[in-house]
């Protein structure tokens, strides 16, 4: 497969140009014309470089990319470290932030909730402005969710359980969804699920009855690119190796 194909298909499909975001979307960092392997990621680190060095593949898609909004415009440090890498070894280097977050079929919000059995309330074309609700049919008593949470993400997620027992509604927002608290508080569900949280999170999610769930920004942000890479390797004949950095955060 040519790169230019690969990379034609990804912002279609992924549909770049409808999503304005503060990172540059694409293909970040041109390499190898031909495409024969790929390694996928969340976050684009040094481990993932040296993995796909190892694996002698021509790109990396992560959801985290290598350029971001006010970041240090020199190449130095961990930084040149990563570029030396990457050019040597004539690697591409794509990242998909906002349009990965926002997908109508592979988003991540939209397939944790179709992990954890909860309805999306919402047009399945909608595209999303920072989360999705989902309803659950038969509502699931507060354990059983943590439970399925925990499962989903081989994880075991952190909580501030303060509202109902029974849980028939649940918001998402992958990743560093802290600062939407307020507004998850309004729509008036039984639970919040998202990946970190601020140190005041607890008094309000006590005062204001509600459960909140955090179960990392990196792990609620592994589903949307590890299906990325399945759809990838049912399209083309190229292997696609998805490498997991743990990350605690």
């Amino acid at each position: 497969m040519r790169r230019r194909e690969l990379e034609e298909w990804l912002n279609g499909y992924l549909q770049v140009d409808a999503v304005s975001d503060f990172i540059p979307n694409g293909l970040q960092i041109e390499g190898a014309d031909e495409v024969t392997s790929i390694i996928t990621a969340v976050s684009i680190n040094l481990e993932v470089i040296e993995a796909a060095v190892k694996a002698r593949a021509a790109a990396i898609i992560v959801h985290h990319g290598l350029f971001w909004k006010n970041d240090e415009q020199t190449i130095r440090g961990y930084r040149r470290k990563r570029f030396k890498l990457l050019l040597q070894h004539d690697i591409n280097l794509f990242n998909y932030h906002l349009p990965l977050d926002f997908h109508p079929e592979i988003g991540h919000n939209r397939m944790i909730l179709d992990g954890l059995g909860a309805e999306i309330q919402k047009d399945p074309e909608e595209q999303e402005a920072s989360g999705l609700t989902g309803i659950f049919r038969k509502p699931v008593a507060f354990p059983e969710l943590i439970d399925r949470v925990n499962k989903l993400f081989n994880t075991e997620s952190q909580y501030f359980h303060f509202g109902t027992n029974r849980v028939e509604s649940i918001y998402v927002i992958s990743g560093g969804g802290r600062n939407e608290l307020e507004q998850v508080i309004n729509m008036g569900v039984d639970a919040y699920l998202t990946g970190d949280a601020r140190e005041n999170t607890r008094y309000i999610a006590e005062e204001v009855g509600i459960n909140y769930i955090y179960a990392g920004h990196y792990n609620t942000e592994r589903l949307g690119i590890i299906e990325l890479g399945r759809k990838i390797e049912k399209k083309y004949d190229v292997k696609v190796q998805f490498v997991d950095v743990a990350n605690p955060l």
